[in-house]
């Protein structure tokens, strides 16, 4: 018999012992499948892991391990390998092991990251703030344009930093970028908030790298300092600020009161109602709803709008809610109150900001970066400009000798671009990027290429890194506030590798932005010549 085993050799130990390797391997996959999928599930949902109680007789043993049993639901071969099924020194559900796999899919993400760059210039967008935990957070996201001609802005990491002095946020961003490979010498543009630590021309942080990349040029975010420009103007102006103080206070009377506010709603509700019956509104799929006022925020003039666009809509109800009523003085004519004393006066403020805020050298490099936009078939092109833009602003990047390529490049590039059919309805600099890989052009006009991927990771806003600390707030919450900074670090770039990415159409477009610069300008030499808009005639006064 003992010869008859020996004969069958799948009954050999060796194979007895493959055969129960294979097993085991094949179920050990099938539990670190769960986990993964499981742990990334949680993070993109920003989701906690632990429970209170994890224990077996708990009812509810936390996110983690409840999800794992609804995933075992149904499915024999993971329920076999699971929780009480598993062996009691092996189960791999402790939360060193969640932070692990957690850390692993992070940096799997930061190192994609850093591939799709391959060596090429990039974009840092840095801001700070607080933690639920009072914790200084430093968020870092990266804009690049890939290989393929896509413009990315990716979130990469967070930080936790001491305190927010110029040196120890370098060393942070520096450590962190280092980490990963990825060279301060590529780095073209720093793009920060306006704090003076930030912005600081001899001791700031956009300082402190210039010293190491001379064209890593810091840029504040433009649509940012569009926004203080009016914000600025609108305090300066008497009767602006007058306007949005006694706005504010309606609102916050209004607000401030569950009684009010729902008188306010009931009064609405009645003259829509009233409306209707008369045939002054129609019915239509969403409107005609009931809403509430809103408050007026300093770092989004689009609010401004929408709150007085609010009491308009709800004039009527504000002020039988609130008691009140609001007349100009009789004495002066509307024409003289708005052109005069409120419309002149705000045009000479906001232009006395957009100087001070918007200086030589940004609009200088905002003009010249225009001269490449493809929008109306190329009509803003200026080969001239483009080529003062590579010798002034990237000189890094462009010799002497590729700047008179340049030029001959250029010249054949808008002959073939502006007949060909494909380039016709190209709207953007990023739509432009990819078309000239998608057609192969760019290998045709390598130095266009390479400008145009220079001037996109120009950040027209800094949005993404706000984004990036709205996700950390519903991760670390009051109830989750000692979450340590590298679990928050690998938690924040599961949650945000799906929401950062490919860049859409710029609401705000480079050339937009230098229009607007200029459109103040305009109309107050306008204003001084007494021609246009703001042409001439005197306001009578009663």
């Amino acid at each position: 018999m003992l010869y008859g085993n020996f004969k069958k050799s799948a009954q050999h130990i060796d194979k007895m012992l493959n055969a129960q390797s294979r097993e085991e391997v094949l179920k050990n996959r099938m539990w670190l499948k769960a986990t993964i999928e499981i742990v990334r599930f949680l993070a993109l949902q920003g989701i906690g892991f632990r429970g209170h109680d994890e224990s077996s007789s708990s009812l509810n043993r936390g996110n983690f391990i409840e999800v794992l049993k609804c995933k075992a639901e149904g499915n024999d071969e993971l329920s076999s390998v699971i929780l009480d099924n598993a062996p009691q020194n092996a189960q791999y559900i402790a939360p060193s092991i969640q932070k692990e796999v957690l850390h692993i899919l992070a940096n799997r993400v930061r190192k994609m990251i850093c591939d799709e760059i391959a060596g090429g210039k990039y974009c840092i967008l840095v801001d700070e703030a607080q933690d639920e935990s009072n914790t200084e957070q430093l968020a870092l996201v990266l804009r690049y344009v890939k290989h393929d001609g896509l413009l990315m802005e990716r979130f990469f990491a967070i930080e936790g930093v001491e305190n927010t002095s110029v040196v120890t946020l370098k060393d942070a961003i520096c450590v962190t970028l280092g980490r990963f490979d990825l060279s301060i010498q590529n780095l073209r543009v720093q793009g920060y908030d306006g704090a003076s630590n930030m912005r600081g021309e001899w001791n700031g942080l956009q300082a402190l790298f210039l010293k190491d990349c001379p064209f890593a040029y810091y840029v504040h975010c433009f649509a940012h300092r569009l926004q203080l420009a009016l914000v600025a103007a609108a305090k300066d102006e008497m009767n602006i600020w007058q306007f949005f103080s006694h706005l504010t206070c309606i609102v916050n009377l209004v607000a401030s009161s569950p009684k009010r506010l729902a008188e306010l709603k009931s009064f609405q509700r009645d003259e829509i109602a009233c409306m209707l019956s008369t045939g002054e509104r129609e019915y239509d799929k969403g409107a005609n709803q009931i809403g509430t006022l809103h408050r007026a925020r300093a770092t989004r003039w689009s609010s401004h709008y929408d709150s007085v666009k609010d009491l308009i809509d709800m004039y009527n109800a504000s002020c039988r809610g609130t008691g009140r009523h609001f007349q100009q003085p009789d004495h002066i004519t509307v024409e003289h109150q708005y052109h005069f004393d409120i419309f002149n006066s705000a045009i000479d403020l906001q232009l006395m900001e957009l100087e001070h805020r918007f200086n030589n050298e940004v609009v200088e490099l905002l003009t010249l970066s225009s001269a490449l936009d493809p929008s109306d078939s190329f009509k803003s092109f200026n080969v001239e400009k483009i080529c003062n833009l590579a010798e002034k602003f990237y000189p890094w990047d462009f010799t002497g000798q590729d700047v008179k390529t340049l030029k001959f490049q250029l010249m054949h590039y808008q002959l073939d671009v502006s007949s060909d059919p494909k380039f016709q309805n190209i709207s953007s600099l990023t739509d432009l990027s990819r078309e000239l890989v998608v057609s192969k052009k760019f290998e045709y006009y390598a130095l266009v290429d390479r400008l145009i991927r220079l001037v996109l990771t120009l950040p027209v806003s800094t949005t993404t890194t706000e984004r990036a600390f709205s996700g950390m707030k519903r991760v670390k919450t009051a109830i989750r506030s000692k979450i340590g900074d590298e679990f928050l670090a690998d938690y924040c770039t599961g949650k945000l590798a799906e929401v950062t990415g490919v860049v859409p159409d710029d609401t705000l477009s480079l050339s937009s932005v230098t229009e607007a610069t200029t459109f103040f300008k305009k109309l107050l030499k306008a204003k001084r010549e007494g021609i246009g808009a703001l042409g001439g005639g005197k306001a009578g006064i009663n």
